[in-house]
């Protein structure tokens, strides 16, 4: 009889050990905690820092369709102008240094959702009428020197 109880409990002592390891492995201590906020904070501090060096306002809209230069339009002067794009037509609006896709015969009309751009290296795109609005700027950007 005293083997039995025994047995019970040397089983019941071995499934206790291995739920308490289990458990002590998915805590976060406080050297994890400290780790995570560092990180953060160089991510914050990386992407300030580009957005008020790097982050420029462009001069000229590139308008493409299907991968040929359409027209180049400079973003100071408000301008509306109609795009014949691949099967379809855009409607592009320049107003106030913004230029925005206001209208498109497409079926999904996508391009006429996305936001206004002014920022060099933002696109609009029309995919069905292969028509690629880019922002660029008059001068090289120092990073782009750099990467390249």
């Amino acid at each position: 009889m005293n083997d039995i109880i025994n047995k019970n409990s040397k089983r019941k002592t071995s499934s206790k050990k291995t739920s308490t390891t289990t458990t002590s492995r998915t805590k976060l201590n406080k050297n994890d905690i400290l780790l995570i906020i560092i990180v953060l904070v160089i991510s914050l501090c990386a992407l300030i820092g580009y957005r008020l060096f790097y982050h420029q306002s462009g001069s000229f809209v590139q308008v493409t369709v299907d991968g040929k230069v359409y027209k180049e339009l400079p973003l100071d002067e408000d301008n509306i102008i109609i795009i014949e794009g691949k099967g379809g037509t855009n409607k592009l609006s320049i107003h106030n240094g913004y230029a925005d896709m206001t209208d498109a015969d497409c079926p999904d009309k996508l391009c006429v959702k996305q936001k206004k751009i002014h920022y060099n290296g933002e696109s609009l795109i029309c995919l069905p009428h292969k028509v690629v609005v880019t922002v660029i700027s008059d001068k090289e950007s120092q990073l782009d020197g750099i990467a390249s």
